[in-house]
């Protein structure tokens, strides 16, 4: 009877550490799907030039039991991709997977109007998905930023290159016409610039007459325009 007892224990422990095996090797079948995911995701970011890169919907014809050792892709991505995976021992595998690719883009943060010199609190960037991304589109805010609107834009618009142009600069030494403004007169006369500025910036101008500096707005590369 005593036999028979030992026997029901040792049966019952048994049962005990299968079960626990069983439930130990899930996270493991688990893991290796999840790893897959991660080295098609770096395959492409190592192979395409964009930011992100989103995988879903990842099917394989067959369940893989080492690392790929090579990858190959037969339809690429964005969209429904096809990959071949070649193991070690030669054999292939056929997979595939639903492939989002995210890129930077510029985006302006507020209306703004045609000769707007921009400035970074004019544009942000963000992650847009390549498939909406105009052709043309600026993506860092160095290239942006410092850049004169050749058209008026909205709020969140993506800017292209073409709705932008590098600022003008004009040169110290150079001569300008020089208005001085107020609500009761207007003078015209001509100045030299005292420094380097760009279009759409603070310059100073000498008057060669009077010898004074006065400060104004360059608002095109020949003129300086003084506001009383």
């Amino acid at each position: 009877m005593r036999r028979i007892s030992n026997i029901s224990s040792k049966l019952s422990r048994a049962i005990i550490i299968a079960a626990a095996i069983t439930v130990l090797s899930f996270p493991h079948c688990f893991a290796e799907s999840y790893d897959l995911n991660n080295m098609l995701k770096t395959y492409i970011k190592k192979n395409y030039p964009w930011a992100e890169i989103e995988i879903t919907e990842l099917s394989v014809s067959e369940p893989i039991s080492a690392i790929p050792a090579r990858i190959l892709i037969e339809k690429p991505p964005p969209g429904k991709t096809s990959f071949l995976l070649q193991l070690e021992n030669g054999k292939k595998i056929q997979a595939s997977a639903n492939v989002k690719a995210y890129d930077w883009i510029v985006i302006t943060s507020k209306a703004l109007r045609k000769g707007h010199h921009l400035e970074h609190t004019d544009v942000y960037s963000t992650l847009l998905d390549i498939t909406k991304i105009p052709r043309g589109a600026i993506t860092k805010l160095e290239n942006a930023v410092g850049k004169q609107l050749e058209r008026s834009v909205n709020a969140n618009m993506p800017l292209i290159d073409v709705m932008v142009k590098d600022r003008t600069l004009v040169k110290k030494g150079q001569t300008v016409f020089l208005i001085v403004e107020s609500p009761k007169f207007t003078i015209r006369t001509t100045g030299e610039i005292r420094a380097n500025a760009y279009v759409g910036s603070q310059a100073k101008v000498i008057n060669p007459a009077s010898k004074k500096i006065i400060s104004g707005v360059l608002i095109d590369e020949n003129t300086v325009k003084v506001e009383f």
